[in-house]
């Protein structure tokens, strides 16, 4: 039945009336056939029994005197009745006495004994058999075999004119259905055309018209109601969406206000600390020298309050970068062993202060994870410090594994998700579970008189369990009042990489200038993961004379240049995963591979095709200062009295960095935004750039693009020190024309001098290659 449910209103209409008609028109054509047919037969029954008994009634004497012959010309007689196919009178005791058969019927026809008295229809004829009787003494029996073919031409020509009635009926039906089913039919296919009119154009004023007050008006009144409920429910819903889209618009600006006020609070808050921590090294030096260790130590402390003030800047801005979703994560490869030992050495020294003991549990082959190495070290240096807080004279422990655990809702699957699992445990003064409860939420510890004793801001154990999050882990605690508390981190081994953010391709590759160049054969390896890119340079190389190694990820080249030690490494900075900043911040920190020069490479045209894109270092606090001091002696020992040309907007940033300067017996050249910075440029080209981004009139990115447009200008080494968060598209703005970023209050005087000395050398050494 199918068909039918897809077969239209007007057409079951039509064959309801078609198929109600044709079969009450069947029905009385069959009850009419019938009944004509049971006439007929009542009729020719009794004719027939009237017939036999005139019949009989004559042959009588015939029979009671033997007189077959009399009996016979008597039944002779019935050759005027030709329907009468066949007669006969039968003596008492059943033996035929006479008998007639029509000239065109078989004497076989007519029985020997006589049948049984009464009627009996058969195919195409009527039997009947009947006493003859005188007085009350049956003296015979009498046969009649009548012919009812006259019946069958009879029910055959009615059933021919029933079939005519029946087509004429259908025919008149169908044509009176068709019009007369269009007053049901047609409102419901206007009510269906308003329905797909309102569904295509969304306009709920618009209304059926109601024809009838039948069911079908009451359904096209109770569509058109439910149209007015719906256009002023839509009314409202309009009126709620421009409001929450007015709201959206709002929160937008709101973020966004928020996200640039982040951003100012973080240059203009760590601009002062800068100042502080830098004129406070300045001084210590000048003090420890004098051997004035009480101020030293006074003035030490006044340091230490700015570094600690900086942390705290640092964990208020991430935390506000975790909750308005601009925080990313950074995907690298890296030896857990290593970065676990370099923690310890940091928070080791916290420890012993405390009087606490600190254990250590990591296999030696506990292996390499794929994570956000800053962010995994951020939340262990969190946990033992907040372990150490709360600990007095006792131990505090850190146990590494690995660990397989199934899939969530199947814990009888084979397969496993490889993790690594950071515990931190203490026997310190615990927690109850009514304060764990509020552990984890920012700005909060377990209770009042926690803050009061022990300090802090609440926001370590939030930041590390957001981390946690960001990279797929979790972090959890158990505690015991009294007892101590056990704090873990599960981290997948593998982090998935963050959804990168599309970077502008920058205008032409431009020489490193730290990279130094070739000037002997030697071997070279290059990183790229464009296959086109590294046969182009793998070419050209090797028609140079060099020997050529190749490799086609960030993990790879790293692999490569720690076993082959390589004379130089061009690397590609736009690449999937482990970028080109990363692969060069691993190779800078690793001792085997700091000294091999890198040569950035990136999209390049006809007229740069000689450069390369690049920085020669990228620091992640805390900044390693004795290896910044190395790379700056080994790259400034060209040159004795190099200038360097700061361009600052704060006086007393910029006082801090030119006594740090001078001190090395460098000449100095001053500009308070990038505008006078470059009418500097006009005098002299420095043999560096100390640049701030965030300046009146004009910022340092405006500066660098147009430091970038003076061909003479193009080796001069860019130093970023800013108070400003980069974003990844501020980092794609500088990309390929800084060698180095550094975070204002993030570090020190030596680092800084080591750093310029580190460009200035670059800087000659490239002049000296052209």
């Amino acid at each position: 039945m199918t068909w039918l449910r897809a077969t239209s209103i007007q057409r079951k209409l039509v064959l309801l009336v078609m198929v109600i008609t044709s079969i009450a028109l069947l029905v009385a054509a069959v009850q009419f056939v019938l009944n004509d047919v049971w006439t007929y037969r009542r009729t020719v029954l009794n004719d027939l029994s009237i017939l036999a008994t005139i019949v009989g009634q004559n042959c009588t004497s015939a029979v009671e005197f033997g007189d077959a012959r009399e009996a016979t010309r008597t039944l002779a007689a019935l050759e005027a009745k030709p329907q009468v196919a066949a007669a006969a009178v039968y003596t008492p005791d059943g033996k035929r006495f006479a008998s007639f058969t029509q000239r065109n019927q078989q004497a076989s026809a007519v029985p020997e004994r006589s049948p049984p008295v009464g009627h009996q229809f058969l195919p195409g004829r009527l039997v009947l058999c009947q006493k003859i009787s005188h007085g009350e003494e049956k003296v015979g029996t009498i046969y009649l075999d009548f012919d009812l073919s006259d019946l069958t031409r009879r029910t055959w020509q009615n059933c021919g004119v029933v079939a005519v009635m029946l087509l004429v009926s259908a025919i008149i039906a169908l044509l009176l259905t068709s019009r007369l089913q269009q007053l049901i039919s047609q409102p419901l296919l206007d009510l269906a055309q308003v329905a797909r009119a309102i569904s295509e154009k969304r306009d709920y004023s618009v209304r059926a018209v109601k024809r009838s007050a039948d069911e079908v008006g009451m359904l096209i009144e109770s569509f058109n109601g439910m149209l007015g409920q719906i256009e002023k429910h839509e009314k409202v819903l309009r009126e709620v969406n421009q409001k929450l889209a007015d709201s959206q618009n709002k929160a937008m600006a709101a973020t966004e206000a928020k996200s640039q006020f982040l951003a100012n609070m973080s240059h203009e808050l760590r601009t002062p600390l800068n100042a502080i921590i830098g004129y406070s090294e300045l001084l210590l030096e000048e003090l420890e020298e004098a051997g004035q260790n009480q101020l030293a130590s006074d003035l030490n402390k006044i340091h230490a309050a700015a570094r600690h003030q900086l942390g705290l800047i640092n964990d208020i801005l991430d935390l506000s970068k975790i909750e308005a979703g601009k925080m990313t994560l950074f995907v690298e490869n890296f030896d857990v062993g290593r970065m676990v030992d370099e923690v310890i050495s940091t928070v080791r020294p916290l420890v012993a202060k405390s009087g606490n003991q600190l254990e250590v549990s990591c296999p030696s082959d506990i292996g390499f994870m794929r994570a956000d190495q800053t962010k995994v070290r951020q939340i262990l240096f969190n946990l033992l410090s907040n372990a150490n807080k709360f600990t007095e004279a006792n131990l505090i422990r850190l146990e590494v594994h690995r660990d397989a655990t199934p899939p969530a809702g199947e814990p009888n699957s084979p397969a496993a998700v490889s993790r690594l699992v950071f515990q931190v445990s203490d026997r310190g003064i615990g927690m109850t579970a009514e304060q764990m409860t509020r552990l984890f939420r920012p700005f909060t510890q377990a209770e009042a008189s926690t803050t009061r004793k022990y300090g802090g801001t609440g926001l370590g154990l939030a930041i590390s369990r957001s981390f946690s999050e960001m990279m797929g882990g979790e972090l959890t605690v158990v505690s015991e009042p009294g007892k101590g508390s056990t704090f873990t981190v599960k981290l997948p081994v593998e982090v998935p990489e963050p959804v990168p953010e599309s970077k502008p391709v920058p205008e032409a590759g431009v020489r490193s200038a730290t990279s130094g160049s070739i000037r002997d054969a030697g071997t070279v390896l290059v990183i790229d993961d464009e296959p086109a890119a590294r046969d182009l340079v793998q070419r050209t190389l090797v028609r140079a004379g060099f020997q050529v190694h190749v490799a086609s990820s960030g993990p790879e080249g790293l692999d490569l240049a720690a076993r082959i030690k390589p004379s130089a490494i061009t690397l590609d900075v736009m690449m999937p995963g482990l970028d080109g900043w990363a692969v060069l911040t691993r190779l800078k920190a690793d001792p085997q591979t700091v000294d091999i020069p890198v040569i950035m490479m990136t999209v390049v045209d006809d007229k740069n095709l000689g450069f390369a894109l690049g920085a020669a270092d990228y620091l992640i606090k805390p900044i390693e200062w004795n290896r910044l001091v190395a790379v700056l002696e080994r790259h400034c020992r060209h040159r004795s009295n190099p200038q360097v040309l700061i361009i600052e907007d704060d006086p007393s940033t910029r006082d801090v960095l030119r006594r740090a300067v001078e001190k090395q017996g460098w000449q100095v050249v001053e500009a308070e935004n990038g505008r006078v910075g470059l009418e500097r440029l006009s005098v002299r080209i420095p043999g560096v750039i100390l640049l701030d981004l965030m300046m009146p009139e004009m910022d340092g990115f405006s500066f660098m693009e147009a430091l970038r447009r003076r061909p003479d200008c193009r080796q001069v080494p860019v130093i970023v020190v800013t108070a400003k968060d980069l974003t990844t598209e501020d980092r794609s703005r500088l990309n390929g024309h800084v060698i180095e970023i550094l975070q204002k209050g993030g570090y020190s005087t030596s680092e800084l001098i080591e750093e310029i000395r580190t460009a200035i050398t670059a800087a000659t050494d490239v002049a000296k290659d052209i």
